[in-house]
């Protein structure tokens, strides 16, 4: 009895030190989902999937917004049963939007920065939950990368770190949860027009904001998952994924 009390709560402080690490180096960013409670696996067991999405118009202070479109491929693997990890792999497409940037051809104030580079790492842990009444909750520490060097056009760099926590609760094949999400971007760009450099700099953003999504399982085995999810972070973010798990 002892040994059982033992572990447990060595497994509960291993859980809040994971947290709190998280928590310390999750710099204040949100192009990308952070999923539900579901995406945190069982030990040993491996998810694969579809995700896109889009983030229209982020405020990226000094009147500048930014608009980014995104699809790619991520799999994820569980550590153990209440952490996992993540990556991802895609393209992304990028618009900036700053009328301090003007042009001598054309009056219109955007920039676009074409098809780029997305690579995702991310790290889920389940907090708590309640297996008999369907309770879960979860925190996430992401980050994410945009790069491609685009030879005499436009150039962007897209850092982000993101760190959210969700609650969520069973019903049957359907998974709602709600939560928020802390997130912080910085964007090195340079904007050329015919071939010239006439402008390069960087934006900076931070903000919090609310998440809400569903998870809506399929299949015998309830091994297929559809997500879905909106957050609103000085800008609105709409991703839709389709995961299976083996």
């Amino acid at each position: 009895m002892f040994s059982r009390v033992h572990h447990e709560q060595h497994a509960w402080t291993a859980r809040i030190a994971t947290v709190l690490l998280i928590s310390c180096y999750a710099s204040p960013l949100a192009a990308e989902p952070i999923g539900s409670p579901s995406r945190i696996l069982k030990k040993g067991e491996w998810a694969m999937g579809l995700d896109g999405g889009g983030l229209v118009e982020r405020d990226l202070g000094n009147d500048a917004t930014g608009s980014l479109f995104q699809v790619g491929h991520f799999r994820g693997y569980g550590l153990t049963n209440w952490l996992s990890l993540y990556g991802k792999i895609g393209a992304a497409y990028l618009d900036i939007d700053d009328p301090s940037i003007r042009k001598t051809n054309s009056a219109s104030t955007k920039n676009r920065f074409g098809v780029n580079v997305l690579v995702d790492i991310q790290a889920k842990v389940k907090i708590w939950e309640h297996a008999t009444r369907g309770w879960e909750w979860d925190g996430s520490l992401q980050y994410v990368d945009i790069r491609r060097r685009h030879k005499g056009k436009n150039e962007g760099r897209w850092h982000e770190w993101q760190f959210g926590s969700t609650v969520a609760k069973s019903f049957g094949r359907v998974k709602p949860y709600v939560g928020a999400k802390i997130s912080l971007i910085d964007m090195h760009f340079k904007v050329r027009e015919n071939g010239n450099l006439i402008k390069q700099g960087r934006y900076n953003d931070e903000g919090i904001g609310p998440v809400v999504g569903t998870d809506i399982y399929f299949g015998e085995a309830e091994d297929v998952i559809l997500n879905v999810e909106t957050s609103y972070v000085n800008g609105a973010d709409v991703s839709v994924a389709v995961s299976y798990t083996f």
